[in-house]
Protein backbone atom coordinates (compact mmCIF):
# COMPACT_ATOMS: atom_id res chain seq x y z
CA UNK A 1 0.00 0.00 0.00
CA UNK A 2 2.81 2.43 0.89
CA UNK A 3 4.50 1.91 -2.46
CA UNK A 4 1.24 2.53 -4.30
CA UNK A 5 0.60 5.73 -2.34
CA UNK A 6 4.09 7.04 -3.13
CA UNK A 7 3.61 6.11 -6.79
CA UNK A 8 0.35 8.06 -6.86
CA UNK A 9 2.09 11.08 -5.34
CA UNK A 10 4.79 10.87 -8.02
CA UNK A 11 2.19 10.57 -10.78
CA UNK A 12 0.37 13.64 -9.46
CA UNK A 13 3.64 15.57 -9.27
CA UNK A 14 4.55 14.60 -12.84
CA UNK A 15 1.10 15.52 -14.14
CA UNK A 16 1.33 18.94 -12.47
CA UNK A 17 4.81 19.49 -13.89
CA UNK A 18 3.63 18.51 -17.37
CA UNK A 19 0.62 20.83 -17.11
CA UNK A 20 2.77 23.74 -15.98
CA UNK A 21 5.31 22.98 -18.69
CA UNK A 22 2.46 23.17 -21.21
CA UNK A 23 1.28 26.48 -19.77
CA UNK A 24 4.82 27.91 -19.82
CA UNK A 25 5.17 26.91 -23.47
CA UNK A 26 1.77 28.44 -24.18
CA UNK A 27 2.90 31.72 -22.61
CA UNK A 28 6.11 31.73 -24.65
CA UNK A 29 4.27 31.15 -27.92
CA UNK A 30 1.55 33.70 -27.11
CA UNK A 31 3.76 36.70 -27.84
CA UNK A 32 2.55 38.29 -24.59
CA UNK A 33 4.72 39.30 -21.69
CA UNK A 34 4.58 36.95 -18.72
CA UNK A 35 2.76 39.59 -16.71
CA UNK A 36 0.11 40.17 -19.41
CA UNK A 37 -0.34 36.45 -20.10
CA UNK A 38 -0.80 35.71 -16.39
CA UNK A 39 -3.31 38.54 -16.09
CA UNK A 40 -5.33 37.23 -19.06
CA UNK A 41 -5.27 33.67 -17.68
CA UNK A 42 -6.04 34.55 -14.06
CA UNK A 43 -2.71 33.28 -12.77
CA UNK A 44 -0.86 35.02 -9.96
CA UNK A 45 2.55 36.17 -11.19
CA UNK A 46 4.32 34.63 -8.16
CA UNK A 47 2.54 31.32 -8.83
CA UNK A 48 3.75 31.36 -12.44
CA UNK A 49 7.36 32.00 -11.45
CA UNK A 50 7.20 29.35 -8.69
CA UNK A 51 6.09 26.71 -11.20
CA UNK A 52 8.57 27.94 -13.81
CA UNK A 53 11.33 27.34 -11.25
CA UNK A 54 9.95 23.86 -10.43
CA UNK A 55 9.78 22.90 -14.12
CA UNK A 56 13.34 24.11 -14.66
CA UNK A 57 14.59 22.26 -11.56
CA UNK A 58 13.00 19.03 -12.78
CA UNK A 59 14.54 19.53 -16.21
CA UNK A 60 17.98 19.98 -14.67
CA UNK A 61 17.47 17.10 -12.21
CA UNK A 62 16.43 14.69 -14.92
CA UNK A 63 19.44 15.61 -17.08
CA UNK A 64 22.06 15.63 -14.32
CA UNK A 65 24.89 13.15 -14.54
CA UNK A 66 23.81 11.58 -17.82
CA UNK A 67 26.49 10.63 -20.29
CA UNK A 68 25.81 10.86 -24.02
CA UNK A 69 24.68 7.20 -24.28
CA UNK A 70 22.16 7.67 -21.46
CA UNK A 71 20.89 10.84 -23.15
CA UNK A 72 20.39 8.94 -26.42
CA UNK A 73 18.44 6.23 -24.58
CA UNK A 74 16.33 8.88 -22.86
CA UNK A 75 15.60 10.58 -26.18
CA UNK A 76 14.47 7.27 -27.66
CA UNK A 77 12.11 6.76 -24.72
CA UNK A 78 10.23 10.01 -25.39
CA UNK A 79 6.78 9.35 -26.76
CA UNK A 80 5.32 12.23 -28.75
CA UNK A 81 1.79 13.04 -27.64
CA UNK A 82 -0.27 15.21 -29.92
CA UNK A 83 -3.63 16.61 -28.89
CA UNK A 84 -5.82 17.21 -31.90
CA UNK A 85 -7.47 20.59 -31.34
CA UNK A 86 -10.62 19.92 -33.37
CA UNK A 87 -11.10 16.19 -32.74
CA UNK A 88 -10.52 16.36 -29.01
CA UNK A 89 -8.51 13.15 -28.99
CA UNK A 90 -4.99 12.39 -27.80
CA UNK A 91 -2.79 10.71 -30.36
CA UNK A 92 0.29 8.72 -29.30
CA UNK A 93 2.75 7.36 -31.83
CA UNK A 94 5.83 5.23 -31.20
CA UNK A 95 7.75 2.85 -33.45
CA UNK A 96 4.99 2.81 -36.05
CA UNK A 97 2.26 2.12 -33.48
CA UNK A 98 -0.49 4.74 -33.42
CA UNK A 99 -2.95 4.96 -30.51
CA UNK A 100 -5.84 7.42 -30.26
CA UNK A 101 -7.35 8.07 -26.83
CA UNK A 102 -10.26 10.30 -25.80
CA UNK A 103 -9.30 13.72 -24.47
CA UNK A 104 -11.08 13.06 -21.16
CA UNK A 105 -8.92 10.02 -20.34
CA UNK A 106 -7.70 10.06 -16.76
CA UNK A 107 -4.10 11.09 -16.15
CA UNK A 108 -3.41 7.76 -14.45
CA UNK A 109 -4.54 5.72 -17.45
CA UNK A 110 -2.65 7.96 -19.89
CA UNK A 111 0.54 7.65 -17.84
CA UNK A 112 0.10 3.87 -17.60
CA UNK A 113 -0.21 3.66 -21.41
CA UNK A 114 2.87 5.80 -21.94
CA UNK A 115 4.84 3.77 -19.39
CA UNK A 116 3.92 0.53 -21.18
CA UNK A 117 5.13 1.98 -24.46
CA UNK A 118 8.46 3.01 -22.98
Amino acid sequence: MEKTASEIVMVKKNVRLQEWNRQIEEQKSSGLSIQEWCKQNGINLKTYYYHLRKVREEYLRSGKGENSQEKKETERAVVPILAAPSGGNISIEKNGLHITLPENISAEVLIAVVNKLC
